[in-house]
């Protein structure tokens, strides 16, 4: 293919309008998504004790550890790499599978030291049998890479909100009948089922087979080098807060806690879509074929939903106790101030997960490993620190204001690789503090109406 024919076809494919759908579709679905996952928390939440929710939290903390000390970049590198052939796509999938058959064993092995460590045996079990979901992420279709680039984002969104519906009614079902954490557990499964299931059912050419080339699983570790160093910085940043608060909370003050972890990232979640999904594939495309309009691609990038979803974000800030006041019962009261420290940091991560992916765009990975390491190296001394003298509460602050030094960092990187604009970057901030501001408002005259 020509250059020009190159250019053509992504101008085709990453055009304004084409985006701005792909845009309103991720709204929609992480809207409907929001509202599944908050349906879910308010029903669950009065068939089952706190405690239940703070088993479920530990074992997705184990999944999360499993996921990122073996994480080779499927999905980063499927996007990246030219090739999308039947050969290609087998190879990487076979090692796909074989990496899900191995997390989940590793969940088995794992289940009863994590609960003597955590002094939980409780969890034992139920981490044991919930490993059955890994494996059947593993089996699922490489489809769900392969539909980024090629403007599928309607029909990954569906999958996604279809996954979560069928792990809510399946949830709200087993909790009314079993009332306890093994509902979740059923739950968990039975949407990792519909999810892979989706894989094959609703892209073209899902279907793979199993075949082992050594020349392509070189070139998937050479790539995955960098994304594994990330990963374990990631899976250390990330899995501080849980490690720390479950083995020094007892179970039912950690489900609290969860509570209001949960409904964080579920923000989070729509952020982490909105990179993956728009922003990452078309920079990455813009790069190989028109790498001169790779900075006013970045920016055009932000449109409604990302000025949308930081307003919201600062929305939740300032209004999250009284959220927490109005949707559950007085037991869970002590989330809605966890809920508004914990989404500063779910906010920001907007800015500096876009501020990556445009970096991994171009070919510079490395400014996210030390993003990472600057995550680190607040959190451990500060957070702990902070957890020491101040206790839960302490490490709880640090963490939401987690993304402030990386952001400082990466926008750093983005001068130097000419990716940043002084007057761009305001406006984010300004969409953040009218929401804080609108929330806070919110809230006080919230006071005054409503009868607490």
């Amino acid at each position: 293919m020509s250059a020009a024919s190159s250019i053509a076809a992504v101008r085709g494919i990453f055009t304004r309008k084409r985006l701005t759908g792909a845009s309103s579709v991720l709204v929609g679905t992480s809207v409907a998504s929001y509202v599944i996952r908050l349906a879910s928390t308010l029903i669950l939440t009065r068939l089952l004790a706190p405690d239940a929710f703070g088993a479920l939290s530990i074992i997705g903390s184990i999944f999360f550890i499993i996921g990122m000390i073996t994480d080779a970049g499927f999905e980063a590198y499927v996007v990246r790499h030219e090739r999308e052939d039947p050969h290609f796509l087998n190879a990487i999938w076979t090692l796909h599978l074989g990496r899900g058959a191995l997390i989940a064993l590793m969940a088995v092995v794992l289940a009863w030291p994590v609960a003597l460590v955590l002094e939980k045996p409780q969890v034992a079990p139920l981490l044991a049998v919930a490993g059955i979901s890994l494996a059947i992420d593993g089996a699922a279709s490489l489809s769900m890479f392969t539909a980024m680039r090629r403007d599928m984002v309607r029909r990954l969104s569906m999958i996604d909100v279809a996954g979560q519906a069928t792990q809510f009614i399946v949830g709200a079902i087993a909790a009314w009948l079993m009332r306890s954490a093994w509902a979740l557990v059923v739950a968990m499964i039975a949407g990792s089922i519909v999810r892979t299931v989706a894989s094959y059912v609703v892209f073209p050419d899902a279907r793979q087979r199993l075949h082992f080339d050594r020349g392509i699983a070189g070139e998937l570790w050479k790539f995955s080098r960098v994304i594994a160093a990330s990963s374990a910085l990631t899976l250390a940043i990330s899995q501080v807060d849980k490690l720390v608060l479950g083995r020094a909370l007892t179970l039912e003050q950690f489900g609290i806690y969860s509570i209001a972890a949960n409904l964080a990232s579920a923000s989070w979640s729509i952020a982490s879509r909105y990179v993956s999904r728009i922003f990452y594939p078309a920079l990455a495309a813009t790069w190989r074929n028109e790498p001169e309009n790779i900075k006013r691609v970045y920016y055009d990038l932000r449109g409604l939903l990302f000025f949308a979803y930081l307003f919201g974000g600062g929305l939740l800030i300032g209004s999250a106790p009284l959220i927490i006041e109005i949707l559950y019962d007085p037991r869970y009261l002590q989330a809605g101030l966890y809920l508004r420290l914990l989404a500063i940091s779910t906010t920001v991560i907007m800015l500096t997960n876009s501020g990556s992916a445009a970096l991994v765009a171009i070919g510079k990975p490395g400014p996210t490993v030390t993003a990472n390491l600057i995550r680190l190296a607040w959190l451990l001394p500060v957070g702990l620190g902070a957890y020491f003298v101040f206790g839960p509460i302490g490490l709880i602050v640090a963490l939401g204001v987690l993304e402030l030094p990386p952001y400082l960092y990466l926008s750093y990187e983005q001068i130097r690789s000419r990716l940043f604009d002084f007057r761009q970057e305001v406006r984010p901030w300004l969409a953040i503090g009218a929401g804080v501001g609108a929330g806070l408002a919110f809230g006080g005259l919230a006071k005054l109406i409503l009868p607490f």
